[in-house]
């Protein structure tokens, strides 16, 4: 997971409860947070964009501006230290996106600590202006489907500090939910830059229909060129790949000339970037799902009218082109029927009904009635984690304290031993490592090449076939280990010679008595190459093992004419050990055509184990 720094003044001065260094560690992980610890950051901005860059005090400074590509070796005036940070570190809770900034996890940790039980409530403002959508940027048969919500943020006041948290807030929403702005991007722009009363587009452009100023450039260019030579357009033009159109969302300046806000999902334009003298904010969330974008969209302002408490929140008409229009964003609690005995069943805790409805309040829910041990919980708009009544139950269980359950043990207790497979595969892998072998794992799925063609064995059709295999290498499951350890050997021919690698796993043969129609085996394989390897060495090594095992008795025959294994070992060096009519065991030194059909070029002698019959 990415670690996020919080900025330790801003989070403290929007909790009541003075908490050191050391409690806010151990608060923050009682909420589920994974904290590094605390770190003091040097800030740098970039003179061409205005982004701020924190890096640790041990970095070097960076050498390029990661939001619109400033080389700072060549220009490096462009780009200004701006003192130090004081921030927590923690690795990003990707399912509590609304705990990604320093006001949004402030606002949590208020219930938490009891300073404000119950939901947050945000009053919007009535809408004033309007978005204007293209059709086909709504109707989900279109390739260009993509919905937008927006909103506006009035009277906000920012500085060096807010503009970096709500920068990074932008990111990280981008990676959580967005999944890297291939579900979902959003653009965040100064109101005061364009005419909202004029309308505001969202609608289709073609890759040369236009020129604008992207972010962090001073020169005009074209969507195509924007794509092919901003550092935001090479990073994202995948996800416009294909497209005849592009989503572009535009207004209209006091004189009625256009201007562009967007490129979505790739990059803001330059005239209407947020400053620190920008006062009013038009927000827009665009992607690939209607609930997704609203939670996005929910997210983002709310922590916006958290991170700057005079600020005051507005709705926004969204208008399709021939079709009804409604009103962003929709900030209506989700409503979830809860059982309150729920918690203590799933949990252990003891806690009463009325206790779980406190609990419920501390992590921000509202309550709107129940009856006959239920409760009507009203999730806030921008938690997008709860999908099921036992994810309250999780917040029932954070607000109530992992460190307060006590420990106890289970009322049964079964004592684990080895199964009569695994005993036996241990007891190989000691025998062989005892011969100075090392263990190799390759990959049960195989093909027809390497399991008989190569090894000059005679198919006998009872091997698994794939039905759709995801390549032709690997089209079936394996009936031997030897080709695996024969390419492994393959790929490590300048390694010191002798090479000796063995490897216990699992082959599957077809078995109408079987439920699915086919039956694994286990079997143990080992193989060595050398510039003086014989049938001699593997069979002295066979017979040891085969001893150590408890398979030892069985007689080393000649290996028959009719036998699968024939053809694969030289004439008169291949052999296979029986006992009461079983097969233990196939040996021998490989045929030069098997040899050259794996690369090797020194002999090889091999032995394939059943282990089935010690279990």
């Amino acid at each position: 997971m990415p670690v996020i720094g919080i900025p330790v003044d801003m989070l403290n001065e929007r909790i009541e409860t003075k908490l050191d260094p050391d409690d806010m560690v151990v608060k923050l992980q009682q909420l589920g947070c994974d904290v590094e610890g605390y770190a003091t950051l040097r800030r740098f901005a970039c003179g061409t964009c205005g982004f701020l860059m924190e890096i640790t005090e041990t970095e070097n400074p960076p050498v390029v501006c990661s939001a619109c590509g400033e080389d700072f070796k060549e220009n490096p005036h462009q780009i200004s230290e701006r003192g130090t940070s004081e921030v927590i570190r923690m690795e990003l809770l990707a399912v509590r996106p609304d705990m990604f900034d320093p006001a949004g996890l402030a606002r949590t940790l208020r219930g938490y600590l009891g300073e404000f039980v119950g939901p947050v409530k945000y009053e919007l403002a009535e809408a004033t202006m309007k978005v204007s959508v293209e059709a086909e940027l709504l109707e989900k048969s279109s390739p260009f489907y993509r919905p937008i919500r927006c909103a506006v943020v009035r009277n906000v006041t920012l500085d060096d500090d807010r503009i970096k948290v709500l920068m990074k807030l932008q990111e990280n929403l981008h990676w959580a939910m967005g999944r890297d702005r291939k579900r979902a991007s959003i653009g965040v722009y100064d109101l005061s830059t364009f005419e909202p009363e004029k309308g505001i587009q969202y609608s289709l452009v073609t890759p040369e229909g236009l020129k604008f100023v992207p972010l962090g450039k001073s020169q005009e260019s074209t969507p195509k060129q924007v794509l092919a030579e901003h550092p935001k357009g090479v990073a994202y033009a995948h996800l416009l790949e294909g497209k005849e159109k592009y989503p572009l969302l535009s207004a209209k300046r006091a004189d009625g000339s256009d201007v562009v806000m967007a490129l979505i999902p790739i990059i803001n334009s330059e005239d209407t970037k947020v400053t620190q003298k920008s006062t009013d904010l038009f927000i827009d969330v665009t992607g690939l799902d209607d609930r997704l974008v609203e939670k996005i969209m929910n997210t983002i302002l709310t922590s916006i009218l958290e991170l700057c408490p005079e600020s005051k929140g507005e709705c926004v008409t969204i208008a399709p082109a021939g079709g009804q229009a409604f009103i962003s964003p929709d900030l209506t609690p989700q409503k979830v029927i809860f059982d309150t005995d729920l918690p203590a069943r799933r949990v252990g805790i003891d806690v009463t009904s009325a206790d779980v409805k406190h609990l419920l309040q501390k992590m921000g829910h509202g309550l709107a009635g129940g009856g006959n041990g239920t409760v009507t919980v009203e999730v806030p708009a921008y938690r997008n984690d709860i999908l099921h009544p036992v994810d309250l139950v999780e917040d029932v269980a954070i607000a109530y304290g992992y460190h307060n359950i006590v420990p106890s043990l289970v009322p049964t207790f079964t004592v684990g031993e080895e199964t009569p497979r695994s005993a036996v595969m241990n007891r190989v892998r000691q025998a062989f490592t005892g011969h100075n072998f090392l263990e190799v794992l390759t990959l049960i799925l195989s093909n027809e090449g390497d399991q008989f063609e190569k090894m000059c064995r005679k198919n006998a059709s009872e091997h698994v076939v794939l039905a759709h295999p995801i390549s032709q290498d690997q089209t079936l499951i394996r009936t031997s280990l030897v080709p695996g350890l024969l390419d492994t050997l393959s790929v490590n021919t300048d390694q010191p010679l002798p090479q000796k690698i063995f490897e216990v796993g699992r082959i599957s043969l077809l078995d109408n008595s079987e439920e699915v129609g086919a039956k694994e085996h286990l079997r143990v394989a080992a193989a060595v190459i050398g510039s003086r390897v014989d049938f001699a060495d593997i069979k002295a090594l066979s017979e040891s093992v085969l001893a150590e095992i408890g398979l030892s008795g069985g007689s080393c025959e000649a290996m028959p004419e009719e036998h699968s294994w024939c053809e694969t070992f030289i004439p008169g060096r291949g052999a296979v050990i029986r006992s009461g009519g079983k097969e233990w065991a196939v040996l021998g030194e490989l045929h030069p055509q098997v040899l050259e059909s794996f690369g090797l070029g020194y002999p090889v002698s091999v032995v394939e184990i059943n282990l089935e019959v010690l279990i």
